[in-house]
């Protein structure tokens, strides 16, 4: 949950969005991507559908940016 809510956080920043903005466009409440975004909520595959449409970028890949940083700080342990 910390990779995916690094990458998250990552990938709304460099969008240039708010949680806010991200939430409406995902048709999610602002306090679940704040959580989200500190690892206390974990996504259903619906919203982590929705989540890649907000911030615009295809779920596999999404998910497999989420993987490397997930090995990456795995590695670092």
């Amino acid at each position: 949950m910390r990779a995916f809510a690094a990458e998250l956080r990552a990938r709304r920043n460099a969008l240039g969005v708010s949680q806010e903005e991200l939430a409406h466009r995902c048709g999610v409440n602002r306090t679940f991507v704040a959580k989200m975004e500190v690892g206390q909520n974990q996504p259903s595959l619906t919203v982590l559908l929705k989540i890649s449409e907000g911030l615009q970028v295809p779920l596999p890949a999404l998910l497999g940016a989420t993987v490397d940083r997930y090995s990456i700080e795995s590695a670092q342990q």
